[in-house]
């Protein structure tokens, strides 16, 4: 394999983002792996689909990026393959300050920005044009999605889903695997496993 080349697991829409932020950070994809099996054979980006999880399991020591959007699928496959080096990668675009812990397998796309003394877990999502502010928690597999704001302080638990342009005051938590709905408010801290939705963000009554 070239110098800096990089498999990507996942041959989708968010795995397309995932290559953008690879070659932006001089990383070359030399290829994609993904359970559908139409998909093997094909070109995907301009890149082979090389197979699925039982093809991937066969190479020695790869340095891959996930290009799935589900925590959990995400987290199921990392821990099948904790040998493979999973690499994070931040888009050239984005702002991460000096102070701030990026965990291995995290991914920050452009225009996305993180303040100091935050914390990153491992294989998060930082999605296009999200922020960060100063001294937020990011837990494990947790997916900030594209415009989201993270005022400071705030702490988001593992495999929380943040959607999409919605807001979170300074100070508050989301519960690990909380789900906040796309443009929210949040005012108040989110209970784990909780889904919330509107402005201020109540939970949602319809599930």
């Amino acid at each position: 394999m070239r110098k800096n080349s990089v498999y990507i697991f996942g041959a989708s829409g968010h795995g397309k983002v995932v290559a953008g932020a690879l070659i932006s950070a001089g990383y070359t994809v030399c290829g994609f792996f993904d359970d559908d099996v139409v998909l093997h054979g094909r070109k995907f980006f301009g890149e082979p689909v090389l197979g699925g999880q039982e093809d991937f399991a066969v190479l020695e020591a790869p340095v891959a990026v996930m290009g799935i959007g589900n925590g959990r699928i995400r987290r199921m496959i990392m821990e099948r393959f904790s040998l493979v080096q999973w690499l994070s990668v931040i888009h050239r675009t984005a702002w991460v300050d000096p102070a701030v812990t990026v965990g291995g397998g995290t991914v920050i796309f452009a225009g996305a920005v993180v303040q100091p003394d935050s914390r990153i877990g491992k294989h998060c999502i930082i999605n296009t044009g999200a922020t960060v502010d100063h001294d937020c928690v990011v837990g494990d597999y947790a997916h900030i999605c594209p415009g989201v704001n993270l005022a400071g302080n705030v702490t988001v638990g593992a495999g929380a889903w943040v959607g999409i342009g919605s807001q979170v005051i300074q100070g508050v938590t989301i519960g690990a695997h909380a789900v906040v709905g796309a443009g929210a408010t949040v005012t108040r801290d989110v209970p784990e496993g909780v889904t919330v939705v509107g402005t201020p963000a109540k939970p949602n009554r319809t599930e």
